[in-house]
């Protein structure tokens, strides 16, 4: 693994993840998927989030309800929830050709394009994220980013409740969502056909959250982090 992210979040030395590489047995109870296949860093809502490295960067919105096997919308405590990376930016890094999303966003930062929905039956699907790296730098959707440069602001959008949250979430005091408030973070790249292959876990753990490192100290080498001592 070559090291070429920074931490999403302004942290010097402690974090905390939520959810690893497998989802652990409580959120499995709730939703009934066993991979995540991204990382879950527990933040608090409006904190800032950073471009983990540079490229082009692109947003937009994806949310769904969760389906029972029998087609059913599933409940959690008498309510339907939905999933999806809510409000999330993508951004292509050019140097290795692989790509990082950070999801659940509040809010997106100004700067970054917004690919508006598409809204088929009770789906959002996102917009514009599929574009071929070359089309990019043309590309209206998309606009570069320097690794360290703001992008947006933690949430938990996607993640709805018995509420819709597109295009504009309730009180969170009133109608609060299913899940904790954190910045969902994934690694990976894409197909001839845009879809997501080859994503990796960028701590190298690849299993339920207990597992991870709880502070800078214990962050093996052999990661997608590099030099975490100069993102402060």
């Amino acid at each position: 693994m070559t090291p070429y992210l920074k931490l999403p979040l302004m942290r010097c030395q402690g974090f905390k993840i939520n959810e690893g590489w497998f989802y652990s047995e409580k959120e499995k109870q709730i939703h009934g998927r066993a991979i995540h296949g991204g990382i879950d860093f527990q933040a608090k809502r409006g904190e800032p989030v950073y471009a983990a490295a540079g490229g082009w960067a692109i947003s937009s919105y994806y949310n769904r309800p969760i389906k029972n096997k029998d087609g059913s919308i599933r409940r959690y405590r008498e309510k339907p929830i939905t999933t999806g990376l809510g409000y999330f930016v993508q951004i292509y890094h050019p140097e290795n050709g692989r790509y990082t999303q950070y999801g659940h966003l509040e809010k997106i930062a100004g700067k970054i394009p917004f690919g508006t929905p598409r809204k088929r039956k009770e789906i959002y699907y996102p917009y514009g994220y599929q574009v071929k790296p070359e089309s990019m730098k043309n590309s209206h959707y998309f606009v570069w980013i320097n690794q360290g440069e703001l992008i947006g602001y933690v949430g938990d959008s996607g993640l709805t409740w018995g509420y819709k949250d597109y295009p504009k979430r309730p009180s969170p005091k009133r109608y609060p969502s299913w899940d904790e408030i954190h910045l969902h973070f994934e690694e990976f790249s894409r197909n001839k056909k845009g879809r997501k292959i080859q994503q990796r876990d960028p701590f190298n753990v690849y299993k339920t959250f207990e597992y991870y490192p709880k502070n800078i100290q214990q962050v093996s080498k052999n990661t997608l982090w590099e030099d975490y001592f100069k993102f402060t």
